[in-house]
């Protein structure tokens, strides 16, 4: 019989329980341990261990790799595949502003997502000013404060009405603070309220560039249970009217702001922002060929077989093929991910070997 040594990490195929389906193959590991372990007890013999009984075996295979397929990644996040396609993306991008005040984003960010700042000049990074949007009604800007809320209610279902905004497209329409409708019109119906009880409303406007602020508030009580006709329409006080009128005229202020190009690709600064300064744009914007995977609390990564195939060398130098069917595999509960600016990324990722229908954890195959 010959003697071998072993000078390699396995290549490793991952496929599907009780099937031949690959779904996925790694050759770049720099090393592939298998640890058996199991529990063992001794029956001893004027203090000297004489009998051992052996139970529990378990195994785990642990690859150590400085690359890494993101669908590998997706797999120990418990997420079934890696899902590629369009995708929302959150962007940071610094300009230095041009004559024209005019800065291209090249793509047209997601309704209501951009913010803008004024940064330091050197650094790039630390935020000197907010560039509020330019609240106006207008094309480019968000719309202006939705006016003349009423409410009237039953006993569990209230009517909420408003005047139309000059360029919203949709409303929402808030009960406690708490998104409750998303009309495109200028009412909305409430329901599942609680007899007797105060609710408060407000309304906000939106469009491409964003939303305006919230409306005065309305506060109304329901009606006893049983009631069937509705109450007179209630409005918002004269307070709260005035409150939400400052709230709008800080938010609408007269010199620095910008507002969104008729395109939408782009945002104007106006006269006020200053020439050749720094400024940094956040916004999300929908993305093709995004590759991506969701880690959920309630989702765990699946059972695999894996086929590690490695090469052994004989004493005479010819080289055996050798494979190790795992037939049970579970990835690891915990994983942790270092990121690094002086060394790179080295992952160690481990994968319980369970028992399969027959017990059987793993089967060693050489070609001699």
């Amino acid at each position: 019989m010959s003697t071998y040594g072993l000078k390699d990490a396995s290549n490793i195929t991952f496929v599907k329980r009780g099937t031949t389906t690959p779904v996925l193959y790694i050759d770049y590991a720099n090393q592939t341990n298998t640890q058996w372990q199991s529990n063992r007890v001794y029956a001893k013999k004027k203090g000297t261990q004489a009998i051992a009984w052996d139970s529990a075996r378990t195994g785990k295979l642990t690859i150590q790799t400085e690359m890494f397929d993101l669908r590998l990644l997706a797999m120990m996040a418990g997420d079934d595949d890696l899902h590629k396609g369009t995708n929302t993306i959150f962007k940071r991008k610094v300009f230095q502003l041009r004559g024209d005040r005019l800065i291209d984003l090249g793509a047209k960010p997601v309704e209501g997502s951009v913010s803008v700042f004024r940064v330091d000049d050197k650094d790039k990074r630390e935020h000197i000013t907010e560039i509020p949007m330019l609240v106006s009604g207008d094309a480019g800007s968000v719309p202006q404060m939705v006016t003349d809320v009423a409410v009237s209610a039953k006993d569990t279902t209230a009517t909420i009405t408003w005047s139309s905004t000059a360029n919203a497209t949709s409303y929402v329409v808030y009960r406690n603070g708490v998104a409750t409708g998303y009309p495109v019109g200028t009412s909305f119906n409430d329901s599942n309220l609680t007899p007797e009880t105060e609710y408060k409303y407000t309304v906000v406007a939106k469009n491409e560039a964003g939303q305006s602020v919230q409306s005065a508030e309305v506060v109304i009580t329901t009606a006893t249970s049983g009631t069937k006709e509705a109450g007179a329409a209630v409005k918002a006080t004269g307070d709260a009217i005035k409150k939400a009128q400052e709230n709008a005229s800080g938010a609408n202020l007269n010199g620095l702001y910008f507002k969104m190009t008729d395109g939408g690709n782009g945002i104007q600064l106006s006269d006020e922002a200053v020439v050749g300064a720094a400024y940094a744009v956040y916004y999300v914007v929908k993305q093709d060929g995004v590759s991506s995977y969701t880690i959920n609390a309630l989702k765990f990564a699946t059972n695999y077989e894996i086929y590690a195939d490695a090469v052994i060398r004989s004493q005479d130098g010819e080289d055996k093929f050798a494979q190790i069917h795992f037939t049970n595999v579970k990835p690891a509960a915990n994983v942790t991910f270092n990121q690094n600016s002086e060394q790179v990324t080295s992952l160690s990722l481990e994968f319980d070997l369970l028992a399969d229908e027959n017990n059987d954890q793993a089967i060693y195959e050489y070609i001699e």
